[in-house]
């Protein structure tokens, strides 16, 4: 599948333990300011490539980035700076010993670590977060708990907006925005917990400074003209027509991700209320989603079509051995209708997109758009609340009817 430039936060399989280990290997190395933040977003771009793969982290990477670098095409928008930043990342990923241990701050005292602990528990236990993203959030942050240690105890009550400020812009610099905005994201989480659980008498949130939201790190859904373009593109093979519009209308309107439609089952939609369970890919929640009537349609007209399959899967192959889809399969879908409607690359994910900016522009609130997307913290969402509305509500799709 070829590489897609992709803006926002970042995803994939290298989000949340490469990508820091790189940019404190980055550092290490002295590369300028500069050319890190361009090694990580095409690094970024790398892990985004993996996911709607379906690949993981692999023990050598020879393959995996000869892949890459060969998905691009000439009209590939970043593919210049993607060939020249790729010898940087080569270097790091190849050698074991520069991502086999984390770089950054020095070891924590026991006391800081203690703390790290109790928060990890608090995150997985009362607000679901899931191991991965409780680690990634504890390097972030054990820095600015290393300040609050005396050598005996960690004294929050030391802490104030100025010190977290500061340690943020030192801890951020030479970030790009959207990783900035994880710093950020993982300060506030750590301070609700402080709050929530005594350590400090008042909420500093309010006093901690915004990264700026720049275009590159808004998401981006697609227009009406463009949903109903994909909706109305044709196939001579009414089979494949119906099964690919039902899984567009689902994944714009109920805001999955590619994996998550990947594994949905015909046991996974109760048709006498209406719903349909998905387990949240990141946060293992399950989720039970209302099933709009346009998604009904288009998914009762594919299941009239459906061949016999090996399994229960409700999103099938059609060629042999017909059986579910991979998430590769289903952004393979997007893509390809995508072309025929003459709209250049999409992937699953701008239809993710789309269906929060929906609800956003339709007056619902981010605790809605939240609840779609399955997100743990309602600070995952907040990227959709930076987006002016007036544009939101020309992405207002008029569902519930399908194009003919």
């Amino acid at each position: 599948m070829p590489a897609v430039v992709r803006p926002g936060e970042p995803f994939g399989p290298l989000v949340h333990e490469i990508l820091p280990r790189l940019d404190g290997w980055l550092r290490e190395q002295r590369y300028a300011a500069s050319t890190s933040r361009q090694v990580l977003t095409v690094a970024g771009w790398l892990s985004a490539w993996m996911a709607e793969n379906g690949l993981a982290v692999p023990a050598q990477w020879a393959n995996v980035l000869s892949g890459f670098a060969a998905s691009f095409e000439d009209s590939t928008p970043g593919k210049l700076m993607a060939v020249v930043r790729l010898p940087a990342l080569r270097r790091f990923l190849v050698n074991p010993e520069s991502h086999s241990t984390c770089h950054g701050p020095p070891p924590a005292s026991g006391q800081v670590e203690s703390e790290i602990a109790e928060w990890g528990r608090w995150q997985r236990d009362l607000a679901g977060i899931s191991k991965r993203v409780v680690d990634f959030r504890a390097r972030w942050v054990r820095g600015l708990l290393t300040l609050l240690d005396n050598g005996e105890a960690v004294v929050w009550g030391d802490l104030n907006p100025r010190l977290i400020n500061e340690f943020i812009a030192e801890r951020g610099a030479g970030y790009a925005t959207a990783s900035y905005s994880l710093l950020v994201s993982a300060v506030r989480a750590l301070l609700k917990w402080a709050l929530a659980e005594g350590r400090v008498d008042r909420d500093l949130s309010p006093g901690i400074l915004k990264a700026k939201a720049t275009r590159a790190t808004l998401p981006k859904g697609l227009t009406s003209a463009q949903m109903e373009a994909l909706l109305a593109t044709g196939n001579k093979n009414l089979v494949a027509e119906a099964r690919d519009r039902a899984v567009i209308t689902t994944l714009a309107r109920l805001g999955l991700r590619a994996g998550e439609a990947a594994t949905l089952t015909l046991d996974d939609i109760n048709w006498d209320s209406g719903h349909l369970t998905v387990v949240a890919a990141k946060t293992q929640r399950r989720l039970v989603l209302p099933v709009p009537p346009d998604v009904g349609e288009a998914l009762v007209a594919w299941l009239r079509l459906r061949p016999n399959a090996e399994d229960r899967a409700l999103f099938t192959r059609l060629r042999a051995p017909i059986r579910a889809l991979t998430a590769q399969g289903v952004s393979g879908i997007v893509k390809h209708v995508a072309e025929r409607a003459g709209l250049g690359v999409i992937h699953a994910h701008r239809l993710r997109h789309t269906a929060a900016m929906n609800v956003i522009a339709a007056g619902g609130s981010l605790n809605e758009a939240r609840e779609l997307l399955g997100h743990a913290t309602i600070e995952s969402t907040y990227v959709y609340a930076r987006t002016d509305l007036e544009s939101l509500r020309t992405l207002t799709v008029p569902f519930g009817r399908v194009p003919q």
